[in-house]
């Protein structure tokens, strides 16, 4: 293979490009056609539509369609020609307000090694010599069919350092020193995706929790393999305004001439200057209706000079804005809810590939604290970004991710009383808040509705119940963040 003529110029980028661009509109499967056929094609078909086979689509592409063989090196895949191969999916989503692209995964770009000390420069790191100019190679994931019948559909000449993608490396720098700063104190295994913004250190590896090990700057505590990575979020933007070309449609916190080239620290600046405003002068001063549900997540987007909450660089980074308000006595006035789960699909899952593990791992929360003073009224007292540490994550936060999914196993025992007014309520033995330190799961729905061996309970119908094991029905359920969980959170903002 090595001696073969390669039918592109490997000293240059663009004709790497144009080569490669000769697979748009071909499947997986077609590649391999234009080298193999009969036994061996068959052969190669089933290995690449193996998930557990070792051999990756970009595996493929390398192998099958670049002749080179896949490497581990530090250097860019095309060394000659400075430009590093990434073969990646993107996902097609339609709902009501239209069809939406979105990437597929997060974009790994190198691994961070466990044996040798970091560069602390981005711009002397190997990582930046791989990101200087990427060739991304985008397929259709749909997962009805085989991965061999996946459709390459963009090819894309990337470069983290062009004057459209200035903006964004500004975060990523700020990024990689957060992370470079973990790992040379000695803090690898605190490591999260959610301690950043655009670039991740992603866990690396199936069986990730088996593959710990030593650190270089702190023998004591092993850590997990991890890698950098360019955020799904991130990603997901990538594809529509660099690939797709759509104009964004989003506010920008950058745009704003104040603007202080830091994204973490001017958000927080930006509040701080309304702190002791209540509410409603808040939604005076930014013209908000008094009764709209999401009034102070627009109060804190106008704060930070955007009109709606639809921010770019919230976006990027997965940063989700949640505004808490405490009570007198010191409690957030609610615990906080998520997505509801599916049953049948959650006790299927192992925690690593969990929404609960993806979402936490990768979201930062902007947290904006209202307390309740002597009146009754709610005043601005201040914000945090937050999210969950490691620690949290992977010990309370994993043993009651399953104890519940185990509870869902055994199957949930009901039962019946009424309320003041005789109505009937139905009750259940899943683990409650005040059992737990971190999470508990709690209806998410419009009304409660069950099934119980085939007798209807409660004023909801079909869309407000999800299907047990034994299929019985109930109310949909969710995630909620336990109310004294989050007040230990935010007990620094007073």
């Amino acid at each position: 293979m090595s001696e073969k003529i390669l039918p592109y110029d490997e000293k240059d980028p663009e004709s790497i490009e144009a080569y490669t661009k000769k697979l748009i509109g071909k499947t997986f499967y077609e590649v391999l056609e234009q080298t193999y056929n009969g036994q061996q094609l068959e052969e190669f078909k089933k290995y690449y539509d193996n998930p557990k086979s070792k051999g990756s689509l970009g595996n493929l592409i390398e192998e099958h369609y670049f002749f080179y063989s896949p490497n581990s090196n530090s250097e860019p895949d095309f060394v000659e020609a400075k430009t590093e191969l990434k073969v990646t999916p993107y996902e097609i989503t339609t709902n009501k307000k239209g069809t939406h692209y979105k990437a597929g995964e997060r974009l790994v770009i190198g691994m961070i090694s466990n044996q040798e000390p970091i560069e602390p420069d981005f711009f002397k790191s190997h990582l930046f010599y791989k990101m200087k100019t990427m060739l991304l190679v985008f397929y259709l994931r749909n997962k009805k069919l085989a991965r061999t019948d996946y459709q390459i559909d963009f090819v894309k000449l990337f470069s983290i350092v062009s004057k459209e993608c200035e903006e964004d490396l500004a975060i990523i720098v700020e990024d990689y020193k957060i992370i470079a700063d973990k790992i040379m104190a000695g803090k690898a295994h605190e490591l999260s995706e959610s301690d950043t913004n655009y670039l991740g250190a992603c866990t690396k590896g199936a069986n990730a929790k088996q593959m710990l090990q030593p650190q270089y700057y702190n023998k004591d505590i092993p850590a997990k393999r991890r890698a950098f990575s360019l955020k799904t979020s991130y990603m997901t933007y990538v594809i529509n305004r660099y690939v797709l070309n759509e104009i964004p449609t989003y506010d920008s916190i950058q745009k704003d001439e104040s603007y202080n080239g830091n994204l973490d620290e001017y958000i927080l600046h930006k509040i701080q200057a309304h702190v002791g405003k209540s509410e409603a002068q808040l939604y005076q001063q930014f013209d908000l209706t008094k009764n709209a549900k999401n009034n102070n997540n627009l109060a804190v987007c106008r704060m930070l000079g955007v009109k709606t909450d639809k921010v770019e660089e919230f976006e990027k980074a997965n940063i989700v804005i949640k505004t808490i308000r405490v009570k007198r006595n010191g409690l957030p006035k609610e615990s906080m809810s998520f997505q509801h789960l599916i049953i049948k699909e959650f006790v299927q899952e192992e925690f690593e590939d969990s929404w609960f593990y993806n979402y936490f791992s990768e979201t930062r929360f902007l947290f904006v604290v209202f307390h309740e003073n002597e009146q009754g009224t709610y005043i601005l007292r201040g914000a945090k970004f937050w999210n969950m540490p490691t620690k949290d994550l992977e010990g309370v936060g994993y043993e009651e991710w399953l104890a519940n999914q185990q509870k869902f196993k055994d199957g949930i025992h009901f039962h019946f009383t009424t309320d003041r007014n005789n109505k009937l309520i139905v009750q259940n033995d899943l683990p409650k808040s005040q059992n737990t330190e971190i999470l508990h799961l709690r209806p998410h729905a419009s009304h409660a509705s069950y099934v119980i061996d085939g007798i209807v309970y409660g004023s909801g119908n079909e869309a407000d119940m999800d299907t047990l094991l034994n299929n019985d029905k109930m109310t949909k359920q969710s995630f909620w963040l336990n109310n004294t969980y989050i007040a230990k959170i935010i007990s620094d903002i007073k």
